[in-house]
């Protein structure tokens, strides 16, 4: 079995049920708060902006279109709002309305908002841009090719929402985040109202004369790509929590299942995997629950039941591949030997992230150059959002 069989099997059965069947145990995004759905239509000075709150409809074209945004109080305000958007096209057409909004217009405010929305909406799962084909495709899966899956009128008849416009986003931004949210997202509501507050204290400090559609200096740049990436690894990482997810990565190497073999009082445990494919590396930090992947528990606080290192792997004989944990911290309970489990990379900490953007910002804000003192930072990889590896090659 690999990842790309289990994903034929369950399109498959999407199609046969004429029902889309879950890519997710839980909402992999969080609840909109007082969302706004924006829908786009035309281009150039022709482009329609229709806008909904979910009471009122309201609409603007040409210089004028984001009038549809101000008239439903899109604005610098106390609480951020979520902006409900088709797909990430819309998001980039309604950024050049915003970029050319005259300053002294009654839509200023509006577009500043724009400007934020496009800034957190590169940080996956965020609560203040909510793309509908992507919460969709992140939940579900469809009884048609992969690529349909990007249309959103694909969506709207799969999940029986008749209406096309603003109206249907909200309906189907309420069925993508309906349910248990996944755990830890509400990280991301965290950072998302902090960095409304600072944008919003930055844009309305009369003691500046800071223009949000400038570019980034070198210092913001790098601060900024540096909370992308960490959103990127957080997402992932908490994703790995969801039984269905965790399942199908297990197809991968991502996730491991296995039975505990060997253990020594040395802080070394064996575990005899059932499949040869693992991506877990010599040296990698690694946690484990026990059961199959399908078993993952929901985050309770306690942390992980298992936690280690990778030592080593072999290929035994029999052909099976025995992965050595040294330094493994288990919590008690019964006899670990024949203990079926599984491991998965260690879940990344919100906190240490926070604490490294911290240090970044304090050695930018150094009058000296850090750079020049100190050792060397070690090179590491890195996951990027492909939006930010997409505009750096533009």
């Amino acid at each position: 079995m690999s990842v790309a069989l289990f994903d034929l099997g369950q399109r498959l059965r999407a199609a046969t049920l004429a029902r889309p069947v879950a890519r997710a145990t839980f909402a992999p995004v969080l609840p909109p708060i007082d969302p706004v759905a924006v829908a786009l239509t035309g281009t150039g000075d022709g482009m329609l902006v229709r806008a909904t709150d979910g009471t009122r409809m309201t609409t603007g074209t040409g210089s004028g279109a984001l009038s549809a945004l101000a008239e439903l109080g899109v604005s610098i305000g106390p609480e951020h709002r979520t902006l409900v958007i088709p797909d990430r096209d819309a998001l980039s057409r309604l950024v050049e309305l915003a970029r050319a909004t005259d300053p002294a217009s009654s839509s200023a405010a509006a577009a500043a908002v724009v400007g934020w929305w496009s800034q957190r909406a590169d940080h996956p799962g965020t609560g203040a841009v909510l793309n509908v084909t992507v919460a969709c495709s992140a939940r579900w899966v469809l009884g048609v090719p992969p690529g349909d899956e990007r249309h959103l009128p694909v969506w709207r008849t799969w999940l029986g929402v008749a209406d096309a416009g603003p109206h249907g986003l909200l309906e189907l931004a309420a069925v993508a985040s309906a349910g248990q949210t996944l755990s830890g997202l509400d990280t991301f509501a965290e950072d998302d109202q902090h960095s409304w507050g600072y944008f919003a204290t930055r844009l309305s400090d009369p003691k500046t004369s800071w223009d949000w559609r400038r570019r980034d200096n070198r210092r913001e740049a790098a601060l900024g790509l540096a909370t992308r990436c960490d959103a990127a690894e957080l997402y992932d990482s908490l994703r790995l929590g969801d039984p269905l997810v965790a399942t199908r990565e297990s197809f991968s190497g991502t996730v491991v299942s296995g039975v505990v073999s060997a253990a020594s009082a040395r802080g070394l445990i064996e575990v005899t995997l059932d499949h040869l494919a693992c991506r877990l590396r010599e040296n990698a930090a690694i946690e484990g629950s026990p059961g199959y992947p399908r078993d993952v528990p929901a985050g309770n606080g306690r942390g992980p039941w298992l936690h280690g290192r990778v030592a080593s792997t072999r290929v035994t004989t029999d052909e099976r591949l025995v992965v050595t944990i040294t330094d493994a911290v288990v919590r008690p309970g019964p006899a670990w030997i024949g203990q079926r489990v599984t491991l998965r990379p260690r879940s990344v900490d919100p906190r240490q992230q926070r604490s490294g953007r911290q240090e970044l910002h304090r050695r930018y804000a150094a009058r000296r150059s850090w750079l020049s003192g100190g050792s060397a930072p070690a090179p590491r990889r890195r996951d990027v959002p492909l939006d930010v590896v997409v505009a750096a090659a533009e």
